[in-house]
């Protein structure tokens, strides 16, 4: 294969693939209209905070859950032992408690990883917008700034 064909096929699959709102080879990103080029990145605190939220709700409703199930084994041990279903439930037991304590575990310190992040972006965001009002342009024109 020539290279010059080889420049053809690469270049015809990156324009493919380009993602429309990714920065081009100019820089700036798409906002998807044709009204020019919109920020690269937005972040904000609002999605972080959401999610720490849910994530706390599923800390919170695991350990009901794992609460629940405790309960419940200890009220049908005492009138049900020799029975073979209540062997298999002894068994189980562990197994469950573990995988509920595990998934509770987990969404306890997701929700407070989120919930910092959520505060930094918003820290951040108000750092940044103070350190940039207090810049001094003058009567420079746009390019010389």
């Amino acid at each position: 294969m020539a290279w010059d064909e080889w420049d053809q096929l690469t270049a015809g699959a990156a324009q493919r693939m380009q993602i429309d709102h990714l920065a081009g080879p100019g820089g700036g990103g798409s906002n998807g209209s044709s009204g020019g080029p919109a920020p690269d990145l937005k972040a904000s605190q609002g999605p972080w905070t959401k999610a720490s939220g849910i994530a706390q709700e599923l800390q919170t409703a695991t350990h009901a859950a794992l609460t629940e199930i405790q309960t419940a084994h200890e009220s049908i041990k005492g009138g049900t032992d020799g029975f073979a279903s209540t062997a298999a439930l002894n068994e189980i037991l562990p197994t469950w408690e573990k995988r509920l304590a595990s998934v509770r575990n987990e969404c306890d310190r997701l929700h407070g990883a989120l919930a910092k992040t959520g505060r930094d972006f918003g820290e951040f965001d108000l750092a940044v917008a103070g350190k940039l009002s207090r810049i001094d342009t003058g009567d420079k024109p746009d390019w010389a700034r």
